[in-house]
């Protein structure tokens, strides 16, 4: 008995180092899931902050949410099911970025003479115009009509920023939170609402 006592000792320490790591490993896990839920309850419960550059650019900042593509498909079903209809693979999808924006625009023009033909007959009528880089506003104004266009362009500027976990001065691999800024170039726009969805394989 004395003879394998040595070995018996040393496969309890295996036994041991071995549950040891695993229970490591199962704790690591359960603290990167409990850090997951945290951050996305903060997201959830946060407000889309928006804020402003260069004096006229509208910009917002929102934080990610972390799903798995399990968690995606059930929350987030309709835009799931537009995915599918763009062709896109769940298994391939990394990221869903949405932004709703309000345009603003404050139409000011000084109404000039014109004549229109309507069925080859000359209509006198009033022609508006107006616009910038960002929109053009054309109207023709008859006796108790209007007809116009309006065209809107806009050009949203998105920007993600990560930050990863430090140990005294040492960055670690594991990502303690992530967010998205949208800025829109174009002056009359404000950013209304963003979200960032980050899918976890």
């Amino acid at each position: 008995m004395r003879k394998y006592l040595h070995y018996i000792i040393l496969a309890l320490v295996i036994l041991v180092s071995v549950k040891i790591h695993i229970q490591a490993k199962r704790i690591e896990n359960l603290t990167s899931e409990r850090d997951k839920y945290r951050s996305n309850t903060e997201t959830l419960l946060a407000d889309c902050k928006q804020y402003q550059i260069r004096d006229s650019l509208q910009a917002a900042r929102v934080g990610s949410l972390e799903l798995t593509v399990k968690e995606f498909e059930m929350y987030r079903a309709a835009d799931a099911a537009l995915i599918k209809d763009l062709t896109a693979k769940n298994r391939d999808l990394q990221s869903i970025n949405k932004a709703q924006a309000q345009t603003i625009i404050r139409l000011q023009d000084i109404p000039r003479d014109t004549v229109i033909l309507i069925d080859s007959i000359p209509v006198r009528a009033k022609a508006v115009h107006c616009g910038d880089a960002w929109y053009d506003f054309d109207g023709v104004i008859t006796d108790d009509n209007f007809n116009g266009t309006l065209i809107n362009r806009e050009s949203l500027l998105l920007t993600e920023t990560v930050r990863y976990k430090r140990f005294l001065f040492w960055k670690r691999k594991k990502i303690k939170d992530r967010e998205l800024d949208a800025v829109s170039l174009n002056p009359h726009t404000t950013i209304t609402s963003l979200e960032h969805i980050i899918i976890e394989r």
